[in-house]
C-alpha cells in the first residue's frame, strides 16, 4: 500500500481559492480508492472554505496548521498550542509600517493559528486581484525574503518559511511540517510515503516535510507547480 500526502494551496487548489470542479470530478474518484492525507499550514476553518466537503470525507486525515493539529473525519484527533515572543510580534507590527509595498495594505497581517503565526505585510483580508498585484511587486522587491533573512539571524529558535505568495510562516523549531513525516511513518512503518508540494524548495513551507520524508526509506517527492500537474502524475501513474 502506498500511502499519499497532498499540499493543499497551489498543489490540490489554486492559491487560497476553492478547488476547481473539473480537479473534483477527476479527483475525487483516486481519492476514494487510495490512502491519503493533507498537509497545509492552513487551519480547518480554511480547508473546509477550500476543498468540496465530500473531498474532505474522504482522506484519512488533515494535518493542518504545520502538523500542529490532526482531525479525521471532522474529529479533532490532537492539537499542539504554542506561545510567541512578544519581542517578535513587535518585529512584525515594524516590517508592516516600514514596508515600501506602493498600494494598499488590508488587515489580518499577523495571523496567529495552533502551531504557528502566518504573516502578510499586504493582508490576508486582500483580493485575489491586489495579492497577484503584490506577488509581482515582491517577486521584483523581494520583501519577504530580507524579512525572512533578518528574522532568521535575530530569533533562532523559529522557522521562518515562505508560505504561499504573500506570506511567511512562523514556527517554533520542531512545530513545523516536517513533524507530520514523523507523525505518518509511526503509523505506518514500512508502506511508501508519496509527498506532492508546489514549495518543496529550501525556503519554501513545503521544505520541512520533504526533507524529513526524504531522510527515510521508501519515500518519495514531488515537486508540482499547479493542480493540473497533480492530475497529470496522479493519472500517468494508474497507467
Amino acid at each position: 500500500m502506498t500511502i499519499y500526502v497532498f499540499d493543499m494551496d497551489g498543489t490540490l487548489t489554486p492559491a487560497r481559492l476553492p478547488m476547481t470542479e473539473e480537479f473534483r470530478i477527476k479527483f475525487l474518484p483516486w481519492l476514494k480508492a487510495h490512502t491519503a492525507y493533507i498537509a497545509t499550514g492552513s487551519d480547518y476553518a480554511k480547508v473546509g472554505e477550500q476543498l468540496p466537503q465530500d473531498v474532505i470525507d474522504n482522506f484519512d486525515g488533515i494535518y493542518g496548521s504545520m502538523g500542529n493539529t490532526l482531525f479525521q473525519k471532522g474529529k479533532l484527533i490532537y492539537k499542539k498550542e504554542i506561545d510567541y515572543d512578544e519581542n517578535l510580534l513587535n518585529d512584525l507590527e515594524d516590517f508592516r509600517k516600514s514596508t515600501k509595498y506602493p498600494n494598499r495594505l488590508f488587515g489580518n497581517y499577523i495571523e496567529k493559528r495552533i502551531g504557528m503565526i502566518n504573516f502578510s505585510v499586504i493582508g490576508r483580508e486582500c483580493t485575489y486581484e491586489e495579492r497577484e498585484k503584490y506577488t509581482e511587486w515582491d517577486n521584483k522587491n523581494c520583501e519577504r525574503k530580507q524579512i525572512q533573512a533578518i528574522l532568521s539571524k535575530k530569533y533562532s529558535q523559529y522557522d521562518f518559511e515562505l508560505g504561499g505568495n504573500i506570506s511567511i510562516d512562523i514556527i517554533p523549531k520542531g512545530c513545523g511540517k516536517g513533524q507530520i513525516a514523523h507523525s505518518l511513518r509511526e503509523k505506518f512503518p514500512n508502506e511508501k510515503i508519496v509527498f506532492m508540494g508546489d514549495r518543496t524548495f529550501p525556503g519554501g513551507n513545503d521544505y520541512a516535510l520533504a526533507h524529513e520524508l526524504l531522510k527515510m526509506d521508501n519515500t518519495q517527492l514531488v515537486q508540482v507547480e499547479n493542480p493540473d500537474e497533480v492530475l497529470q502524475h496522479l493519472l500517468c501513474e494508474a497507467q
